[in-house]
């Protein structure tokens, strides 16, 4: 064999006569897929993709983000319409951060209304007032607008409802108490 004709010389070397077969080259690429198919099993048997649920530990979510409200509503007297919509918008998507488990909170409410679109946990009417929600608390903190002391009371009001809802806690009656 010469250095400058090793090409030439390996196309001289004839296939073992096995290596011709068409079953084999039938059967080869289903062989091969089949060992692939089962390693894949095998190791996402051993890896399951499933993660384990994380168990809060601590009083359930609801309960703090009810207490923020209160604690906001306890100061009627002191609310000015934009920082007022600030902290009942975020006490609002904090809760469902935390229940939901959405990262809404340094989201835009378009963001997270597309978000909430394809969430199964959110019914119909959850999603609807959340539009409605947030688009009042939008024109708050970023068009300015102005609002009276009972439509402020009614974006806590709103939040606090929504929050009992998906929580699955009983209405608040007129009175104040659940």
């Amino acid at each position: 064999m010469k250095p400058d004709r090793l090409i030439e010389d390996l196309t001289l070397v004839p296939l073992p006569q096995w290596w011709e077969n068409p079953w084999l080259l039938l059967s080869l690429p289903m062989v091969i897929g089949l060992i692939a198919y089962s390693l894949r099993r095998w190791w996402l048997q051993r890896h399951p993709t499933t993660p384990t649920p994380i168990i809060p530990v601590g009083p359930p979510p609801h309960e703090a983000f009810l207490a923020r409200l209160n604690a906001l509503r306890s100061n009627r007297g002191l609310w000015v319409a934009h920082p007022f919509a600030v902290d009942v918008s975020e006490i609002l998507r904090g809760y469902l951060e935390a229940r939901y488990a959405f990262s809404v909170r340094f989201q835009t409410s378009r963001e997270f209304l597309e978000l909430a679109a394809s969430d199964p946990r959110l019914n119909a009417d959850h999603r609807a007032t959340l539009r409605d929600f947030l688009g009042r608390c939008d024109l708050l903190k970023f068009a300015q607008g102005g609002a009276t002391e009972s439509e402020l009371a009614a974006l806590i009001d709103t939040a606090e409802r929504l929050i009992r809802e998906c929580a699955g806690l009983p209405p608040v009656q007129k009175g104040g108490n659940p």
